[in-house]
């Protein structure tokens, strides 16, 4: 009774046309039809795109998801969320995510052996006050029960966003731990925002040199080169 009062006091809007949804959602049916979301139905593994792998030729992971490319209302919704901390915009993006994520696990695609939401170092947890990458993703991961925080933040890195190329890629350099063995494993990466791979490509060392078999890189958006 008071979740209904709450809701009737409160009603749940689409963030796109503002028409009403029910709480659990940000998006109406036919806002989230009419995204530009990439197609994974065809072709799973996005890093077989001739476009995508123009655009990020040196990836060290082995596979790469995506929802769309960083662009409106995506670019919005992430940036709110990352540095305003407009929590209205998580169920849209958390909508889009499950669906492509339905699309991408189809009977034929095995499950990785583990899903690792990058973490931030914990200077920069502590002055941001929270993650976003996993306030968004871990309730769309938590079904599959294959959660881990065995990597760690090691180094304190500068904004990747105030760097170039070169120095994305530098700066990076050892910033990632991994804290168990993951011989022989395939193990899923996750991110918020893929702009040169520098973030993924030193997350995927560190696993590797602790025995991964295979990392995938999952990311929310691709920005377009």
């Amino acid at each position: 009774m008071a979740h209904a009062f709450i809701n009737w006091l409160f009603p749940a809007h689409c963030v796109l046309c503002q028409s009403p949804v029910t709480p659990a959602l940000g998006l109406c049916p036919c806002c989230l039809a009419d995204l530009p979301l990439l197609d994974l139905t065809e072709q799973k593994n996005l890093l077989h795109r001739p476009d995508i792998i123009d655009m990020f030729a040196h990836c060290e992971f082995d596979l790469l998801f995506a929802c769309a490319f960083y662009q409106p209302p995506f670019e919005r919704w992430l940036t709110q969320l990352k540095f305003n901390n407009q929590l209205h915009y998580k169920r849209a993006l958390q909508q889009v995510i499950s669906q492509q994520l339905a699309h991408f696990f189809s009977a034929d695609m095995p499950l990785p052996d583990h899903f690792i939401i990058l973490p931030l170092h914990k200077s920069r947890f502590l002055t941001r006050g929270f993650n976003q990458v996993s306030q968004v993703w871990h309730p769309c991961l938590t079904p599959f029960k294959r959660l881990s925080d065995c990597l760690q933040r090691s180094k304190k890195t500068a904004a990747q966003s105030t760097l170039s190329k070169a120095k994305r890629a530098e700066n990076l350099n050892n910033a990632f731990l991994c804290t168990a063995d993951m011989s022989g494993k395939t193990v899923a990466i996750v991110d918020d925002i893929m702009t040169t791979g520098a973030t993924l490509n030193a997350a995927t060392r560190a696993l590797k040199q602790a025995g991964a078999k295979q990392v995938w890189a999952f990311t929310t958006c691709l920005t377009p080169i």
